[in-house]
This record gives C-alpha cells, structure tokens and sequence, in this order.
C-alpha cells in the first residue's frame, strides 16, 4: 500500500525538524574548533550552549521514546518536567543569542527545541 504523497511530505518535514538541532549545533561546534577564542566568560559560551542544545534533544527523545510525553486525543500525556525543559530551553535561546560563534545555528536548534516543548505541553 502506496503513501499519500502529502503524507510523505508530512513525515519528511517531521523528520528534517527532528534531526536539525543535533546537526546545527554540531555544525556551531565546528565553527568554534575553527575559530579563535576571545579570552575570558565568552569562551567557552557556544561549546556550553551547544552541550545543552544536545543534552535538550537528547532528552526529548528519550522521553518521546519511553512515552512520557506523546499521543493524541483524550489519550495525550505529558510529564511535569516538560515544563521545567520548557523553561530550559528558553533560557538556551537566550544563552545562544550571546555566543560569539555559530549565533544563528544555536539560535535556531533552541527555537526547534523550544517549540519541540511546546508541543508537549498542548493538549489535541
């Protein structure tokens, strides 16, 4: 049985969505390994953020797989430390708009990540 072809596109566009964060903060680490470092607080700032940028995907995934937060209808759950993720990811956003090296990659995996939690929190 053939997939709908606006099914395919759903699921890719889910999938490219998932997969992004973990690649733009690789992608924002290979740009500081390849920078030069000021010297002082702002270091080691994108190697910090884009740690919690992994640490905040990881973490999702983790409790969509061991279905802590997922599903549908009158069947949703979500766990009450998808608030506390929730507020750690906009504190990531924050701490990434101050990285001197790979801003917009970081910026953009928090936002993917932020609206990641958000989704857990709404009840369809």
């Amino acid at each position: 049985m053939a997939l709908h072809p606006a099914s395919v596109i759903r699921v890719s566009i889910a999938a490219i969505w998932l997969l992004s964060p973990p690649f733009l903060a690789v992608l924002a680490l290979r740009l500081w390994r390849r920078e030069q470092r000021p010297i002082g607080w702002k270091a080691p700032w994108p190697l910090i953020t884009s740690a919690a940028v992994l640490a905040n995907w990881i973490l999702f995934i983790a409790f969509v797989v061991t279905g802590q937060i997922g599903g549908f209808g009158s069947h949703y759950i979500t766990t009450r430390l998808a608030d506390v993720f929730l507020v750690v990811s906009l504190l990531v956003l924050i701490a990434s708009i101050l990285a001197y090296v790979g801003r917009w990659q970081l910026s953009l995996a928090s936002v993917l990540m932020l609206a990641f939690w958000v989704g857990s929190e709404m009840v369809a």
